[in-house]
């Protein structure tokens, strides 16, 4: 009998053995400060937004996630260190954007997982800040997603995750502005998105037709000095008749970004306008036709394109 003991007690030693050895094993890479933070690194390269937000310790996935189509790729721990107050550092390597960059992260040791998988959570969550400055607008799209400056504070940011690629652009039917990038690999850091809209040529189109317009009906006005229009003349003889204006060229309409950035100023410069008109000379009384050449420009500002509802006015 006591051999029969013996031998099961031998093979539930060997069991414990084999159990604590998995533990530890399971400490050492699973359950390691290493593994804890790959585990997070392998949820960003999935694009498991959901499961790296609660790894970084946030109650919610933020609202701009990085660029799915560059996700980090080949994510491994290249060093590990301990701080004097027990913090642990964990490098990482990854690639981004098919370049080799790499991010520190500092976690701290958590209760055990039933009382013995050790467990971590980040001393600093693993997120940036992203500012955005939208010049002349307050819309953008980041990585896909549509938002509006105006309702993300002053200055406008948001919080991101680390590591990420993020690209903002804006494209509307009457202003855009090219991409611009940021890759964002550093815990804590503040990085800037600049967009400077510019406006499309549908916008141009629209200033031009409308300012052409404008002049045509100047020149139907049959008076020497049409109200309201940049061009006319005086003479001093007497006038017979209707005046006959004609646009000669029409200026060329250029905008530009107002001061208060929320507007663009119309500047048209070089029109040439003709007009022909009958005269009497008030000193011998003869009758000759006059032929007048002027040159002249014309400014104004276009408003709305905010809310895709632009308006021109002229002055």
């Amino acid at each position: 009998m006591w051999p029969l003991v013996r031998k099961f007690g031998l093979m539930a030693l060997g069991v414990v053995a084999l159990w604590l050895v998995a533990i530890l094993t399971l400490n050492l890479t699973l359950y390691s400060a290493g593994g804890f933070v790959m585990g997070y690194l392998r949820a960003l390269e999935e694009g498991n937004y959901g499961l790296a937000a609660t790894k970084a310790g946030l109650s919610d996935v933020p609202l701009v996630t990085p660029l799915d189509s560059a996700t980090i790729t080949n994510p491994k721990i290249i060093a590990t260190g301990s701080l004097e107050s027990g913090e642990i550092v964990v490098q990482a390597s990854y690639e981004l954007a098919g370049v080799e960059e790499t991010t520190v992260f500092v976690i701290v040791e958590a209760e055990p997982v039933l009382w013995f998988f050790n467990s971590w959570n980040f001393n600093r969550a693993p997120t940036a800040r992203l500012e955005l400055a939208v010049v002349g607008d307050n819309r953008v799209v980041i990585n896909g997603r549509q938002l509006l400056t105006s309702r993300l504070g002053v200055p406008p940011r948001t919080t991101v995750l680390v590591p990420g690629l993020y690209e903002a652009s804006l494209e509307t039917e009457w202003v855009q502005a090219e991409p611009s990038q940021q890759t964002i690999t550093e815990v804590g850091s503040s990085a800037t998105i600049r967009l400077t809209p510019a406006p499309t040529a549908k916008l141009l189109d629209a200033a031009q037709d409308a300012v052409e317009d404008y002049l045509d009906d100047c020149a139907l006005q049959g008076v020497l000095q049409p109200a309201s229009c940049p061009f006319g003349i005086t003479i001093d003889d007497r006038v017979i008749g209707v005046p006959n204006w004609k646009i000669l060229d029409y200026p060329d309409v250029r905008l530009s970004l107002a001061g208060d950035r929320a507007t663009w100023t119309v500047i048209a410069r070089r029109g040439v306008a003709e007009v022909n008109v009958q005269v009497q000379s008030l000193f011998d009384g003869t009758i000759s036709e006059k032929l007048e050449v002027v040159s002249f420009d014309l400014y104004g500002v276009v408003r709305g394109t905010i809310t895709d509802e632009p308006v021109l006015n002229l002055y």
